[in-house]
């Protein structure tokens, strides 16, 4: 009885975190759109996301609840969900907290605004360099908990049909980073700033998005046909 409890529980778990990363991504990019659509002058093509919760911005408070806050913990949700249903000993391993980080790093960039002077960050602000510290903090742990989970896939009967889904993303993770690096180097990127984070911000999203569908997909077959996991 008290395996089935635990087993009831653990899938209610991944169905909950399946459930917070399709959320965070409809809440992430509609919030995106209305807040810009608010925002005068704004352009996606030309405007980094975090000056939507600069200070001074209008609306920034909102922005930085909404916009970046409530996905992060929403990302953090089903990063813990993810890495708790695909590892088989059940214990919280690097690959747990490395996207508890993540989705924690990407909510950190509402709690700390970035301070424009100019059009541009004003890199002498501890706010401003909180900002980008908070950013990496969402990056790169994410990077490398995309590669781990190839592993943990492998090790998990239930999730051996979505291995080649965490490899393929796993190098989609890899180019969602590159584009951040090259942005400078690529003039079709350098010149358009607000299109380069946002193919960023699509591939960390669409990361999300795909794993969490997985969560929600592999959760119940792996219940259902026990025999064939």
């Amino acid at each position: 009885m008290a395996l089935i409890c635990r087993s009831k529980m653990k899938w209610m778990t991944e169905k909950v975190a399946g459930v917070a990363g399709v959320a965070a991504v409809g809440v992430f990019w509609t919030a995106l759109v209305a807040f810009a659509a608010a925002y005068p002058g704004y352009s996606h093509f030309h405007k980094a996301i975090s000056e939507l919760g600069a200070f001074g911005a209008p609306h920034a408070l909102a922005w930085n609840l909404i916009g970046f806050i409530a996905p992060g913990v929403l990302l953090a949700m089903c990063g813990a969900g993810l890495a708790t249903a695909i590892e088989v000993s059940g214990r919280k391993t690097a690959v747990y907290w490395l996207l508890v980080m993540s989705g924690v790093g990407f909510a950190g960039t509402g709690l700390i605004p970035v301070e424009m002077r100019q059009g541009s960050p004003f890199m002498q602000s501890a706010f401003t360099l909180g900002h980008i510290l908070m950013t990496v903090l969402s990056g790169i742990p994410w990077v490398i908990a995309a590669f781990l989970l190839i592993g943990q896939a492998k090790r998990n009967p239930a999730w051996h049909r979505s291995r080649g889904v965490i490899v393929i993303l796993a190098g989609v993770a890899v180019a969602g980073l590159a584009v951040n690096i090259l942005a400078q180097a690529l003039p079709v990127l350098a010149h358009r700033p607000g299109l380069a984070q946002r193919l960023s911000f699509g591939v960390y999203f669409a990361w999300f998005l795909i794993m969490a569908i997985q969560l929600l997909v592999v959760a119940p077959r792996a219940r259902h046909e026990p025999a064939t996991a």
